[in-house]
């Protein structure tokens, strides 16, 4: 297993790549930083004070006598050349048998991409290790971040006490390497419907002439993030509030229990503007329509992707994939076969969620009866 003595490189100083590369410095390893920007570089080395940080002026550079190199740039069109560009990629500086982790989020094709390239390279001796992360800028630099890692067992072992320091939860995703980045795949398909849901419900409601400001802080006691996951959606709140979001943060713990479907349980308390009628509980019923069309297809992909469910439950209920909805009607749906007919109850009803969406939006009845006809 790693020790506080192993020698670190790490690529990629963005949002979430500073605050890990930080953090592992803080916790008392030797760090070499490299990073296309140099003010964020210039940055990691003055705010380290003395401790064991540095910064590279290429990949190749900072992986001069490393035992791991972490990998956490943007995608996959700028970790290939990170790795092996002829001039100054960071494999042909790493000593026999280093490490390579990679944190960015890639197709699970690119990791085996990854080790092809190494053998191409002459490089068979490099650990592989397949390691995406999530949880946000805040968790990463205190170093409580969700970490899905997937590898050869003695090389997870080897890199444990890195990836324990930065993370708050470290999965082990099984299927060998680019299982991690599969795992990540499918949380990636809850948060993406998350965030597009999110800016269409408030789009929807702001069109209508609703109260933006209402639904937000119904979704905020609900469980949607107060800072990174409603950056998006706060464009829709009135300007002559731009501190509710610092207000409302503070105050999420003491905000009414909420769900979903209960956004709108108040819907006399505003009227729609225009001439369909939109209402509370009609945007209510669509996010949640979507929440259990997505868990559907999600998990239907995930045990597809030989996924173990009960690891994604834990994934998804521990990030920003999550719900209420996904949280009330998982055990439920699994039982059908991840069918609505298992959606728990407390949700109001998939019927009656139906039957109100169709008589609200009535092209939505046809939509419906010519997807029932197949």
């Amino acid at each position: 297993m790693a020790s506080q003595s192993a020698k670190v490189a790490f690529a990629g100083l963005g949002a979430m790549g500073y605050g890990m590369a930080a953090h592992l410095v803080k916790s008392g390893f030797a760090v070499t930083a490299f990073d296309v920007y140099q003010p964020a570089l210039d940055r990691f080395t003055q705010e380290a004070k003395g401790a064991a940080a540095a910064a590279a002026k290429s990949p190749r550079d900072a992986a001069q006598g490393v035992d791991f190199f972490i990998c956490m740039v943007a995608n996959s069109l700028q970790a290939t050349p990170l790795l092996f560009d002829e001039k100054t990629g960071a494999v042909k500086g790493l000593k026999e048998n280093a490490t390579i982790i990679i944190c960015s989020t890639v197709a699970p094709a690119y990791i085996d991409e990854i080790q092809s390239l190494l053998k191409d390279k002459g490089r068979p001796d490099i650990h592989l290790i397949d390691s995406p992360v999530s949880g946000g800028a805040g968790r990463a630099a205190d170093g409580t971040l969700s970490i899905f890692a997937s590898g050869s067992k003695p090389h997870l072992d080897h890199a444990r006490a890195i990836l324990e320091c930065m993370s708050g939860k470290l999965y082990e995703a099984p299927g060998g390497l680019g299982g991690g980045s599969k795992a990540k795949l499918i949380h990636q398909i809850f948060a993406g419907i998350n965030i597009a849901m999110a800016n269409e419900a408030m789009g929807l409601a702001a069109v209508a002439g609703l109260d933006t400001r209402e639904l937000y802080l119904s979704a905020i006691s609900a469980g949607w993030g107060a800072e990174d996951d409603c950056v998006l959606v706060r464009l829709y709140l009135p300007p002559s509030q731009p501190d509710l979001v610092a207000q409302q943060a503070g105050s999420v713990s003491d905000a009414p229990n909420s769900s979903t479907n209960n956004i709108h349980t108040d819907s006399t308390s505003s009227t729609a503007s225009n001439s369909h009628s939109v209402t509370w509980e009609m945007i209510g019923d669509i996010m949640l329509a979507v929440h259990l069309a997505s868990i559907t297809e999600a998990m239907s992909f995930c045990e597809f992707l030989g996924i173990d469910n009960n690891l994604m439950h834990d994934i998804v209920s521990h990030a920003a994939g999550t719900s209420r909805a996904f949280e009330k009607s998982f055990a439920g749906m699994r039982e059908k076969r991840w069918g609505v007919d298992g959606v728990s109850r407390e949700l109001g009803g998939v019927v009656e969620v139906r039957e109100r969406l169709v008589s609200g939006f009535p092209n939505l009845r046809y939509s419906v009866e010519e997807v029932n006809k197949g």
